[in-house]
């Protein structure tokens, strides 16, 4: 039974982390070390990390100066002491069988990388789910369907959670530090140095997002941190696919439809002038989406509707979905 690190970077999480390492102590899966990375942390997340070591020797704690969440992870993965790496974010939590789900995916397919889908859930369970998992429609991609399918949003995603990677990969392809949409930016690396990866159909990751959280997000000059991070997949797909069509058409996909988040922002705080701007770069795309099978009819509607009026994209889309 191989040992699997798991990596949880922590910052100001005293009110919830507790179901986030619950989790990881309760795994089916037994030899697992957890590594909680203390980012600096102002509240009592610092001291609740170290009690959680004190009770489990698996648990190890680093306190590190602030320097957000690609750094945490980076440092994090350096001090991992096994082969095999998973990913959970202080405010969210696993499945009890979470590991042993992906190490069995890992095992079946002989792959480096595993990945599963992430489900957003609004409230924490008192009681962690312990049902059965099978590995029955899980599938076995090769790098450029993996490629193709994480820009589509597709049962791949960028996220690092859900996900069980060989340390290798993590070490030669760190996460950018300084910057969102770090994940967004590293993820084709890690899929583009495997040449096979699992996909598991499970969703073992829970991912914790307040009620209202995005739709009441103002805008902040980081979010164009999205922008670079797409610029580096450009960058991507220039070097390793420079005539494909597909792979072309996926990325610009996954610009628009991405890139509705800094929009949201931005309608948000009334910056009708930039949203304007935006929706006449998107009109460049509409052969790559309004034609395309792998875009689901609401997504269509929605893109439509930007370009056809901000104002009235941004006072219905709320009951679009």
């Amino acid at each position: 039974m191989d040992k699997v690190s798991i990596v949880v970077p922590v910052y100001n999480v005293e009110n919830c982390l507790s179901y986030c390492v619950d989790s990881l102590r309760q795994q089916t899966y037994k030899n697992i070390e957890i590594i909680l990375v203390d980012d600096g942390s102002t509240d009592r997340s610092g001291e609740i990390c170290d009690q959680y070591a004190e009770e489990d020797e698996r648990i190890r704690v680093l306190h590190i100066e602030n320097g957000g969440q690609s750094r945490a992870r980076n440092i994090g993965v350096q001090a991992t002491t096994s082969n095999w790496i998973m990913f959970l974010d202080s405010d969210d939590y696993y499945n009890l069988k979470a590991v042993e789900y992906l190490v069995a995916l890992r095992d079946k397919y002989a792959v480096d990388l595993v990945v599963t889908s992430i489900v957003e859930v609004r409230t924490y369970q008192t009681e962690l789910n312990t049902e059965d998992i099978s590995l029955e429609n899980s599938e076995k991609l090769d790098c450029y369907t993996g490629l193709v399918r994480m820009f589509y949003g597709n049962s791949v995603g960028t996220h690092p959670g859900g996900k069980l990677y060989k340390k290798e990969i993590l070490l030669q392809y760190p996460y950018p530090e300084g910057m969102i949409y770090e994940d967004l930016a590293m993820a084709y690396e890690h899929i583009h140095d495997c040449p096979e990866i699992a996909v598991g159909y499970r969703s073992v990751y829970k991912y914790y997002r307040r009620m209202g959280s995005t739709v009441n997000s103002k805008y902040s000059e980081r979010l164009l941190n999205f922008y670079k991070a797409m610029e580096w997949n450009r960058s991507y797909i220039e070097r390793d696919y420079p005539n494909d069509k597909e792979m072309r058409r996926a990325l610009n996909v996954r610009y628009v439809f991405n890139g509705l988040h800094v929009v949201h922002a931005m309608l948000s705080s009334e910056m009708y002038s930039d949203v304007n701007k935006i929706r006449k770069e998107y009109t460049r795309y509409f052969n790559d989406i309004i034609p395309n099978p792998n875009i689901t009819g609401k997504n269509k509607v929605k893109y439509l509707l930007l370009l056809l009026s901000p104002r009235l994209y941004k006072k219905i889309r709320g009951k679009i979905g």
